[in-house]
């Protein structure tokens, strides 16, 4: 068995060695390799938060090499001296192998890192894990002792703060509030142009905004006697719940007055939700941080003593368990990852806006200042869950993202719930979300989807009613055609039954027929010769449509189908006999056509007869057909068909039979003017053809030989019909080149003249009498 080799590793990413990189806010971060990573060519490292203090770790991966393009890449670094392999931060995560057991993965990727020399930066120079000893001043040496109040527990020295967010940090703290994502606050740098322009705080609940407002004027005058001194401002938007903003930056410092309670005013009818349990905030305690400054202890004051029978008001709060338990499925529902929820309440605070001039989604604290870009399909998810909304635009083009009713909601019980945030990447992270749980976009939704439910009800009702009314047709039609057919002894089943009969009295009394099928018969009739006087009578004086008052023949064509009064099946007319106002007749079947003469009077027309007659010339009602057929016998088989004759450009002629709903009539002219253009560029060989028949009558297809015999399509498989032939042109000349780019666009030119009727050029076969 082949021994597996060790990976190779230089001493530039060995234990003990230092990286760089440059984080997702421009910020450059050192870190150093403090051990082997969980798989082959990983390494743990560890780092210092550019804000805080606080060591975070994170995994060094190196690329592999699988292509013949990286393995070029790779010698052109070794050949100016660089690195043989690339390296990348990754961020770290947990999984649960096989065997239920939680293992250390690589996890997404944050920036690509380079070996550095030991770094004595001053962020470094704390860290206390740092395999290589680091040369720093005592701490005790570095500051001065703070002055402590009266009852207040004694303070440990300090180091002054060497970076604005250490200062700000240390005293929101010293207050007894807890950092980091879904705690009390986070200090952020605010990047423009690749450099840190100031810093920030962001506040991450209610209590902790409270708690800032409270104590406005004591973090300022702390931080102004250090050497970061910060702005705390004050605003009300509207209500009475207070939104400060601590920040270094040069936006000037507001202080509002705390509206009365009949001055404020909510946003919209939000509930205000208040936590299930209050519990006092305790400071925190670092262990690895002896510096930290313990939190004033309040002296003790006696209270006077209560006479034994006053009874006293309970301490404990009252808990709703209904909103408790509101608040609970509302936090599991939201599945929101700690970026989203950030946004969110960025939103909240008014810090989000579009600018529409850029076409740019940016966040900023100050709206003086352009702010930090983002990306507007991250938050394209939260605006169709209802979480976000946009204003109109203002005078200078900004349209602000308000957070809604139901994303004020949502952060609230995110804030008070803290539920376990869910870990989103990239592309995970555009995908949608699940609106607020008995929020108002959640009812809305509610009332689209009954409302579609109720119109799809009521479509489903009147179908149903259609349909049971054209089944009771059907049957009764069935009931009729059955009395008929007994009655005039007719055999073939697919024969129809002529609209208008009655039978006799002599057959209603052999034939032993229905009562009520004979009365519904009777009543047909009278409604058809109803029908006929009403259209006789709406009729102009005057008229000069042939009638058989005034053309023997009346208004019959050779080659209808018609039925005959007094005789079965479907009759074709032929031509014009000998006598005046008589027709020669054929069955209209496939065989046996004996012909024989009918009058004029007693010609029925049929309500289903097809649209060809014998001697037209037709097309397939495809875009592709261009080869005419003459119509030759027309008959039913089960639905009408029609023979068909086509004589190819060899002099064969070729039979064929075809459903009649597929053929459509054309005239000669319409043939003979159908463009059919050859072309040739290089290898490339094709014809532009004018299509005769279909929906794209009167458009261009180019075929060509590549294609064997197909269309050029102009996007994906959809064929590229062209509105003029100087288009087609265009589309031919954009695929010989070789499709290079987005195809041509289709443009028309002026249409020719309207060919005439099909009808008028129609073959004339047969000799009038």
């Amino acid at each position: 068995m082949a021994r597996r080799l060790a990976p190779f590793t230089p001493k530039a990413y060995g234990r003990g060695a230092w990286i760089v990189w440059t984080d997702a806010d421009g910020v450059t971060r050192n870190g150093q390799i403090i051990d082997e990573g969980p798989q082959a060519g990983t390494w743990w490292i560890t780092s210092l938060t550019p804000d805080t203090d606080q060591l975070e770790t994170y995994l060094l991966n190196r690329l592999l090499i699988r292509t013949k393009y990286d393995r070029m890449l790779r010698d052109q670094r070794v050949a100016a001296g660089g690195d043989s392999h690339l390296y990348q931060v990754n961020a770290a995560a947990y999984a649960l192998d096989e065997r239920g057991d939680m293992r250390a993965v690589i996890g997404d990727a944050i920036a690509p890192a380079v070996s550095c020399d030991e770094p004595q930066a001053e962020a470094l120079a704390r860290n206390g894990q740092t395999l290589i000893p680091l040369d720093d001043a005592p701490a005790e040496t570095a500051g001065t002792a703070e002055t402590l109040t009266e009852g207040a527990a004694p303070m440990a020295t300090v180091s002054a703060p060497r970076t604005p967010s250490v200062a700000v940090a240390r005293e929101l703290r010293r207050l007894g509030l807890v950092q980091g994502p879904g705690k009390d606050f986070r200090v952020v740098g605010a990047i423009v142009k690749g450099e840190r322009d100031h810093t920030y705080v962001e506040l991450l609940n209610a209590d902790a905004r409270q708690l800032v407002a409270d104590r406005a004027d004591d973090i300022e005058a702390s931080l102004a006697a250090g050497p970061f001194p910060f702005k705390v401002s004050v605003r009300y938007h509207g209500s009475d719940r207070p939104m400060p903003s601590i920040h270094n930056g040069a936006a000037e410092r507001i202080r509002d007055e705390r509206p009365t309670a009949e001055e404020a005013a909510p946003v919209e009818d939000v509930e205000e939700l208040a936590p299930v349990e209050e519990v006092a905030p305790a400071a925190p305690v670092e262990e690895d941080a002896p510096a930290a400054v313990d939190a004033p202890t309040a002296p003790e004051v006696e209270e006077p003593a209560e006479d034994v029978d006053t009874l006293q008001e309970s301490a404990q709060p009252v808990i709703d368990h209904n909103e408790q338990y509101k608040q609970q499925c509302q936090a599991a529902a939201l599945c929101w990852s700690t970026k989203q929820a950030a946004h969110v309440r960025a939103a909240a605070a008014g810090h989000l806006f579009r600018d529409d001039f850029a076409d740019a989604f940016r966040w900023s604290t100050d709206r003086a200042k352009t702010g930090r870009r983002v990306s507007g399909s991250f938050l394209a998810p939260l605006q169709a869950a209802g979480f976000l909304a946009l204003t109109e635009a203002g005078a200078d083009g900004r349209r602000v993202v308000e957070a809604t009713a139901d994303g004020r909601r949502g952060i609230q019980v995110w804030d008070l719930q803290q539920p376990e945030p869910t870990v989103r990447n990239h592309k995970q992270e555009r995908m949608p979300l699940t609106p607020l749980m008995w929020g108002e976009e959640a009812a809305r939704r509610t009332r689209e989807f009954n409302a579609q439910e109720e119109e799809r009800r009521i479509k489903r009702d009147a179908w149903w009613a259609g349909h049971q009314e054209a089944t009771a047709a059907e049957e009764q039609e069935d009931k009729l055609r059955a009395a008929w057919a007994e009655a005039e002894g007719i055999r073939n089943k697919f024969a129809r039954r002529p609209k208008g009969w009655t039978p006799t009295a002599e057959q209603i009394a052999e034939h032993r027929l229905d009562p009520t099928v004979v009365a519904a018969l009777l009543v047909e009739a009278a409604d058809i010769v109803a029908t006929a006087a009403e259209a006789a009578a709406a009729e102009p004086a005057g008229s000069d449509e042939p009638t058989t008052d005034t053309d023997p023949w009346g208004d019959r064509q050779p080659g209808d189908i018609v039925a005959i009064d007094g005789r079965p099946g479907d009759w074709e007319l032929m031509a014009r006999a000998d006598r005046v106002g008589v027709w020669e007749v054929e069955p209209a079947q496939a065989s046996d056509r004996e012909r024989t003469t009918a009058e004029t009077a007693a010609l029925l027309t049929l309500d289903d007869a097809p649209h060809v007659r014998r001697g037209d010339l037709v097309l397939q009602h495809y875009p592709e057909q261009t080869q005419a057929s003459t119509v030759g016998d027309v008959y039913r088989l089960g639905r009408w068909v029609a023979v068909k004759e086509a004589i190819t450009p060899d002099g064969e002629t070729h039979t064929m039979r075809d459903d009649v709903d597929t053929l459509e009539v054309v005239t000669r002219e319409q043939l003979d003017r159908a463009v059919r253009l050859p072309v040739e560029a290089g290898d490339h060989h094709g014809l532009i053809v004018e299509v005769i028949v279909s929906r794209h009558a009167g458009s261009f297809r180019v075929i060509c030989q590549c294609l064997e015999g197909l269309e050029v399509c102009r996007a994906g498989r959809k064929v590229g019909y062209s509105s003029s032939v100087e288009a087609a042109r265009a589309l031919w000349e954009w695929h010989a080149a070789g499709q290079v780019g987005t195809a041509p666009e289709d443009f028309a030119t002026p249409a020719p003249a309207p060919l005439p009727a099909p009808r008028a050029a129609r073959l004339d076969w047969c000799t009038a009498a």
